[in-house]
């Protein structure tokens, strides 16, 4: 009983390990009218107005870049 709780403590604690590397550093979002862009949400959250303003006038695609979280 004792070796099956061992075994239970550690798979949880290598499945946690493996899904906290891999976890994205930030929230990640579909651009909105931008199809098949995604952009960071709290740089969306932080100022829409701006994005909006880069969508109508530059296009989706500089939008989208400026609003991408730096790898």
């Amino acid at each position: 009983m004792i070796a099956s709780v061992a075994v239970g403590v550690g798979s949880a604690a290598f499945l946690y390990l493996l899904w906290s590397a891999s976890a994205p550093e930030a929230a990640m979002m579909k651009a909105p009218g931008a199809a098949g862009y995604v952009i960071s949400r709290a740089a969306f959250l932080a100022n829409p107005q701006l994005y909006f303003h880069l969508l109508r006038t530059v296009g989706a695609k500089a939008a989208a870049a400026a609003f991408a979280v730096a790898a």
